[in-house]
């Protein structure tokens, strides 16, 4: 049965018809063209409990350039897009984003891949310039899975789910083992019944073969075997952004992670669209151990050519501090 976010396409095009018969043509056209994304961002416990969505709207650029006022137009989405949803229980979207689609030239380049990976094995369902990371799961858990992909996209993370990223027509276990041999990270969702799922522990075995870093989730069981070295995230009451800020955090801290993260996130606020998105990678970053030559120049590049990180409260001293502080220097 599709998750709420599975119906973000749903969603928005019949939005468009209504908008369309409306006479309300500069919606209807943002909301046509439109690539949509519905992004878990909160939880709210009250009245048995309901799921808080961002609809994310990434739009062509001449249809981005048309919008004058781009904060009244989201909160009129917003207000139609509420209506279609107001009978839903236990989901809700209480923001909409706009967004330009990046030009090919403005978009992240690829962080420096391992050095046990050629470019040809790279394969198509890594995003260019995001973190690489497999998420192992048992069947039953696709759903959080999938939950926790979309909230980990906002960190420049490239999230590999089986049941989302391989094609009808591709051959799952190759694709699976193209993920194992080209991830940066691994991350285990460890229930009741992990123990006993031998495709689980065998991508498990793969990351601790690679030296890769293993994240365990523990979501009612405790990480064992091999994985039981490894201080597991209690994830049991926390939505899917708490517990992908968190991913993010521990893999911005580890060595064997660090620099590949660091780009990722460099590269995510360097391609900001809003201010509050300027300051989730700054934050994050903080928590860094260090930044390369290159990152330092990435980053106060932003600040001159990116309003929405020119402009954001706080965070162009923060960068400031955070390059005096751990940034490298070049001669």
């Amino acid at each position: 049965m599709p998750t709420f976010p599975d119906r973000a396409t749903a969603l928005v095009a019949t939005a468009a018809q209504i908008a369309r018969l409306q006479g309300a043509a500069l919606e209807a056209a943002v909301l046509e063209q439109a690539k949509p994304s519905l992004v878990e961002t909160g939880y709210d416990n009250l009245n048995g409990g309901t799921n808080l969505y961002t609809l994310m709207l990434e739009v062509p650029i001449p249809t981005y350039a048309a919008i004058d006022d781009a904060e009244a137009l989201e909160r009129a989405l917003h207000r139609r897009v509420s209506q279609l949803v107001r009978a839903e229980v236990g989901n809700q979207i209480t923001e909409v984003i706009i967004s330009p689609v990046l030009a090919d030239d403005a978009r992240p380049q690829e962080p420096p891949r391992s050095a046990d990976i050629s470019p040809e094995e790279i394969p198509s369902f890594w995003q260019p310039g995001f973190f690489r990371l497999f998420i192992t799961h048992l069947a039953v858990h696709k759903a959080s899975a999938h939950r926790l992909k979309e909230a980990l996209s906002r960190f420049q993370v490239a999230a590999f789910v089986a049941h989302d990223d391989i094609e009808p027509t591709k051959e799952w276990q190759a694709e699976i083992e193209r993920a194992l041999r080209t991830m940066d990270a691994l991350v285990a969702i460890i229930a009741p019944g992990f123990l006993e799922s031998k495709w689980c522990d065998q991508e498990v075995g793969t990351a601790i073969g690679r030296s890769k870093v293993i994240i365990p989730l523990r979501a009612g069981s405790d990480p064992h075997g091999f994985m039981a070295k490894y201080q597991g995230l209690q994830i049991e009451g926390l939505d899917a952004t708490a517990i992908a800020e968190r991913i993010v955090e521990i893999l911005t801290q580890n060595s064997l992670s660090a620099d590949r993260m660091a780009e990722a996130l460099v590269d995510r606020l360097a391609a900001s669209p809003s201010w509050d998105s300027s300051k989730r990678p700054t934050t994050l970053l903080e928590r860094a151990t260090r930044l390369n030559a290159s990152q330092v120049a990435r980053l106060i590049r932003a600040m001159d050519e990116n309003i929405d990180v020119r402009e954001a409260w706080g965070v162009p001293q923060r960068i400031r501090a955070l390059v005096e502080r751990i940034g490298e220097r070049t001669v």
